[in-house]
């Protein structure tokens, strides 16, 4: 409230960028998310859809996406690796030994999303909406350290 009167400070930072975050994602768009609602929970009610997270809704909706391992591979860059490297020879043969569901898991734990787009992966989007292949980094965290991801970049951290 009277927010435009309020100076940013550090003190205050988190609090402001948690605010206009929201404001700009939820309140400043709240007609038209109401309006999609309604027409969403005409066709699905809406006790029925919230037994569902975000990632099982759109597996619901979007169907088991069929994952390529070869594609992938073959879409693939590497950060301080290279493709011979024993981890990444173990990687690779860890993911091609994952059913489809798995498969899924982990594309959706690396790009955010288990849709393949239709081109394969050679067509896959970063966050600013270009062509952003699938890349692994090595990560100097330690071997104890378990892979994590950037999803706005399809990248996977391995130690």
């Amino acid at each position: 409230e009277n927010g435009r009167n309020v100076a940013v400070t550090d003190a205050n930072k988190e609090e402001y960028v948690q605010l206009i975050t929201e404001h700009r994602m939820t309140n400043s768009i709240r007609k038209q998310m109401d309006a999609f609602l309604d027409g969403f929970h005409v066709l699905i009610p809406r006790d029925l859809i919230s037994i569902f997270n975000e990632k099982e809704l759109e597996l619901l909706i979007s169907g088991m996406p069929e994952i390529d391992v070869d594609d992938l591979y073959a879409n693939t860059e590497y950060q301080h690796y290279a493709p011979t490297d024993p981890q990444i020879q173990w990687f690779w043969n860890v993911l091609r030994s994952y059913d489809q569901r798995e498969r899924a898991q982990f594309v959706q734990f690396v790009t955010g999303t288990s849709k393949v787009p239709l081109e394969g992966f050679a067509a896959l989007q970063g966050m600013r909406g270009q062509v952003q292949k699938f890349n692994i980094h090595k990560s100097y965290a330690g071997p104890e350290s378990l892979p994590t991801s950037h999803t706005c970049f399809n990248q996977l951290d391995l130690a």
